[in-house]
């Protein structure tokens, strides 16, 4: 009996020396969420994020969910050790009223087969309608400013209105100006401004409209960006790796922009670096580097700033890390 015993044991336990039924559970941080009161057909979604903590490969094999308010994404298929992954639950707001709920079951297949349940819900309002259901600026370049225009439509009240809008991020502002009234149906119109003061990188953040409702004060419609910089610096971070006492790593950064620039200087607080200063503007630049760490012992990290001759703020940093090999023999 106990060598039959310790046979099942080791087929569930993998290399990790976890059960195999068990190692989803430390994949996701978070396995719940509430979406709270939204509009109907307003876009709303949230994406469960998961870390592969094992020493072997994930695979995603397959989601599905318990009910149709809810559909399921697969994001990141397979994840590497180490690496981040994520399934985008998708609120259909649009074709779905009133209470909803749902349970996401995950089903993996490496490297064992196991599911995870997550969980969702929230309340969808039939009585208020964006249109269209987020603001989606898309890709544009730093700088520039982007409106957009949104229709809310209630039915219900007479008295019903909005009192104002207001957002988290100082970049955007927001108006709202009443269209229509009349037979228990309001109309306004929202008017969105993302102004030339937005940081570069991804924008995702909510616009919330706040009204004389008592059962729904304020209001969440999504907002989406991606803001380009007016340089592009590759890659984004220099692993110098394991280094000497003195030693220098040879590196290549490639720089791009918008309209031709030149390269003026390059400075950091933790290394010395060699370069050739370009004379010809480019669009873009392919940069040799010698970089000599100047102090420290054991593992560390320093930002490498570089200057251009473009108006403005005219420069990007890059950051680097590296490990200083001890000079005590082996």
């Amino acid at each position: 009996m106990r060598i039959a015993f310790l046979a099942v044991t080791a087929l569930l336990v993998g290399s990790s020396g976890a059960i195999a039924s068990d190692w989803t559970k430390q994949l996701f941080t978070l396995t719940k969420h509430d979406f709270g009161t939204v509009a109907r057909a307003a876009k709303t979604e949230f994406r469960f994020e998961f870390e592969n903590r094992t020493n072997q490969v994930i695979h995603v094999r397959s989601v599905r969910a318990s009910c149709g308010c809810t559909t399921p994404i697969i994001e990141t298929e397979t994840v590497n050790p180490g690496e981040r992954g994520s399934i985008l639950a998708r609120f259909n707001t649009l074709t779905h009223t009133g209470k909803r709920q749902a349970t996401i079951t995950v089903s993996f297949d490496r490297p064992s087969y196991s599911e995870i349940q997550l969980q969702v819900n929230g309340y969808i309002r039939s009585d208020i309608v964006f249109n269209p259901g987020e603001i989606a600026f898309g890709t544009f370049p730093e700088g520039e400013e982007k409106e957009a225009l949104v229709d809310i439509d209630y039915a219900g009240r007479n008295d019903w209105q909005v009192l104002g809008v207001r957002c988290g991020d100082s970049s955007i502002s927001g108006n709202v100006k009443e269209v229509s009234r009349g037979g228990g149906r309001v109309k306004y119109q929202l008017k969105v401004k993302l102004d030339g003061t937005a940081p570069s990188g991804p924008l995702l953040t909510e616009v919330l409209i706040e009204t004389n409702d008592r059962n729904l004060k304020v209001v969440p419609l999504r907002l989406i960006a991606n803001i380009e910089p007016a340089i592009a610096i590759s890659p984004p971070l220099l692993s110098l790796g394991d280094i000497k006492p003195g030693q220098a790593v040879k590196q290549v950064l490639i720089l791009k922009g918008r309209q031709p620039f030149n390269i003026v200087d390059l400075s950091s607080d933790r290394f010395d670096i060699e370069f050739d200063r370009t004379t010809e503007p480019k669009i873009l630049h392919q940069l040799p580097l010698l970089i000599s760490p100047r102090n420290g012992t054991g593992s560390q990290q320093g930002d490498i700033i570089v200057k251009t001759d473009l108006p403005g703020d005219s420069q990007v940093s890059v950051k680097a890390t590296y490990h200083i090999k001890s000079q005590n023999p082996e």
